[in-house]
């Protein structure tokens, strides 16, 4: 047992399947006292529960990116999965999208998104949606940018993101911000494309292109 860690008392608990010890200690970091039983490996850390997870996060966020606990390796872990072992809603979803062979190993891929401008808030995104996870394909954006940069589902019937068939007309719209921009509706399914293009291109947009 952790010579840090203070027993303050000891009693026998008495329960349906026999007796166990149980110990009352004193957590080193916040004083407080904490029960569990004298045998288990918890009591090693000479913490309480909490403080016990407070200490673990910083472990973690100090060790670095090479670590399967830190964020940047679980994005990694993720895309490998989604793209070879798809479960759920997933195997639909990702149908069709490859990984390179660069980024089967976790360092390059650490490499590339530090060099790329990863952050905790960021997300990694496909520019083209419709291509795999690659280095020329992708970059770390905001939730905007991925919402805007959707596939086409299976509700789409024009083949056209942004645009649909509404009421006798094609209708081009943009979203943008958790918003819905309506740019008109068209008898030519081209004029609703170009709408919509040019909206995009006027305002920088980095949406797919219709």
């Amino acid at each position: 047992m952790c010579s840090d860690v203070i027993l303050l008392r000891k009693f026998t608990e008495i329960r349906s399947g026999g007796r166990r010890s149980i110990g009352v200690f004193q957590c080193r970091d916040c004083l407080g006292e904490f029960e569990t039983r004298t045998e288990r490996a918890k009591v090693m850390t000479g913490l309480c529960i909490p403080c016990a997870n407070k200490r673990g996060g910083q472990k973690r966020s100090t060790h670095g990116f090479n670590n399967r606990n830190s964020r940047l390796h679980v994005t990694w872990s993720n895309m490998k999965r989604r793209c070879l072992k798809p479960r759920g809603t997933e195997v639909q979803k990702y149908e069709g999208v490859t990984l390179c062979d660069e980024w089967m190993s976790f360092e390059p891929f650490m490499q590339w998104s530090l060099a790329n401008g990863y952050t905790d808030e960021l997300t990694l995104d496909r520019i083209e949606s419709s291509k795999g996870y690659e280095p020329g394909n992708c970059r770390y954006a905001d939730y905007n940018v991925q919402a805007a940069n959707r596939r086409l589902t299976d509700k789409n019937t024009s083949g056209h993101v942004g645009v649909s068939w509404d009421r006798g007309k094609w209708s081009a719209k943009v979203q943008w911000q958790k918003k819905q921009i309506h740019l008109g509706r068209f008898k030519d399914i081209k004029d609703a494309i170009k709408a919509r293009n040019d909206y995009l291109a006027a305002n920088d947009l980095p949406h797919l292109r219709a």
